[in-house]
């Protein structure tokens, strides 16, 4: 892919945005150990154009999480990284009953009032409890969430259990984010897996998708780990699934890959409190400054504004 006014010198290395946006976050302590002052002042304007780039691009991430004792570490780290505004949700595991995703999302809602103007609500819910997941996410949308995730393996993304929870997204006009996995154990029969039986996968997005064409659902966490190629091809061809960038996995072209089968329109910059390198993977990808723009901000702001959530 050509990309305009963009050469191989210009383009930033991975491994070095992560060394020297490290660099640079950390401060003077760190470059005051290093005994070459020549070095220092390499590294420091290395790094300091680094994040020039970094922060020249508004952003807003899909999937970040939240808990009490880690919100002011949450947006310490989001201003280094001029990361707006965070969509965070508190998922659980297991069986959830209805406590228990109520007192997960009553997290949520504490850190939406602590900082409201950063924190954008996710709503978790576990469809298995079906009149107190729909009853949930009413109150949540009432108290200014603005979408249902990280919806987690308690049920897939396709089991009929869901289906009045998506026909309430489609009528509420908000997004629904589901967990993911592309393991080989999931995909294909003699691989093992650490992933049950009920986690997601790029087929059920697809199922779910072709049920209900109007509905949007955000498939989690394309470097989540698993065979994302297969996760891009299998999406290819229903435009309703959006993918998020976020995982801690950083291979090399996944980004470029997925622009390739999914067009740019349905990546949604995210860190999954993967921060460096959810930016890093971004930027280093051979990308347009206008694609790069989508990404981090614009694709899910317009989401957003179907129901009026959408940052001006």
């Amino acid at each position: 892919m050509k990309v305009e006014n963009q050469t191989r010198n210009n383009k930033i290395d991975r491994r070095q945005f992560l060394k020297y946006t490290g660099a640079s976050t950390v401060g003077p302590a760190l470059l005051g150990h290093i005994s070459c002052g020549r070095q220092a002042t390499k590294i420091k304007d290395r790094a300091s154009r680094l994040m020039d780039e970094v922060l020249k691009y508004r952003k807003v991430d899909s999937h970040a999480h939240v808990g009490r004792r880690l919100l002011a570490n949450l947006i310490d780290t989001a201003d280094r990284l001029g990361i707006e505004k965070l969509a965070v949700s508190r998922p659980l595991t297991d069986d959830a009953p209805p406590h228990l995703f109520r007192e997960a999302n009553d997290i949520v809602l504490d850190a939406m009032s602590q900082y409201p103007d950063r924190i954008l609500g996710q709503c978790f819910i576990n469809p298995i409890y079906l009149r107190e997941a729909l009853e949930e996410v009413d109150r949540c949308m009432d108290q200014g969430m603005v979408q249902l995730g990280e919806l987690y393996t308690q049920v897939k993304i396709n089991d009929p259990l869901y289906y009045p929870v998506i026909e309430k997204c489609i009528e509420l006009k908000i997004p629904i984010m589901m967990h993911s996995s592309g393991d080989l154990g999931l995909l294909r029969n003699g691989y093992r897996t650490p992933s049950p039986p009920t986690t997601s996968f790029a087929d059920d997005f697809v199922d779910i998708g072709k049920r209900y064409p109007e509905a949007m659902i955000i498939h989690a966490h394309i470097g989540g780990g698993g065979d994302w190629e297969y996760a891009c091809k299998t999406l290819r061809n229903v435009p309703s699934i959006y993918v998020d960038t976020s995982g801690s996995v950083t291979d090399e072209g996944m980004i470029d890959f997925a622009v390739k089968y999914l067009g740019i329109e349905r990546l949604l910059f995210a860190t999954d409190m993967n921060f460096e390198s959810g930016v890093g993977k971004i930027l280093a990808a051979n990308l347009t400054e206008e694609q790069r723009q989508k990404i981090f901000w614009e694709n899910f702001n317009n989401i957003l504004r179907k129901r009026g959530n959408h940052a001006h």
